[in-house]
């Protein structure tokens, strides 16, 4: 992904738009931004609650759904061999 964001984030796609995650600069916060243009949703304390604000922008609003995405984009985030800030 370009716009200053590491091409390797892990992303939520629904309806042909996507949600991209990736670690505040100084590490302490779940950055969620629109991956096609790069525009901030928001930087959150929890994975939970990055996924949750995604998938609201994205027009989900199904808890499992929430549960499931954050399991998932959790594993996939750790898996990711962030740049050191």
């Amino acid at each position: 992904m370009r716009h200053g964001y590491p091409a390797n984030s892990p992303t939520i796609r629904r309806h042909g738009r996507a949600i991209g995650f990736s670690p505040s600069p100084n590490g302490c916060y779940i950055r969620a931004w629109w991956a096609h243009d790069g525009n901030p949703i928001g930087a959150y304390s929890s994975f939970e609650d990055a996924v949750e604000a995604g998938l609201e922008a994205l027009g989900c609003d199904d808890r499992a759904d929430v549960e499931q995405e954050t399991a998932r984009i959790t594993a996939e985030f750790h898996a990711v061999d962030w740049p050191h800030v």
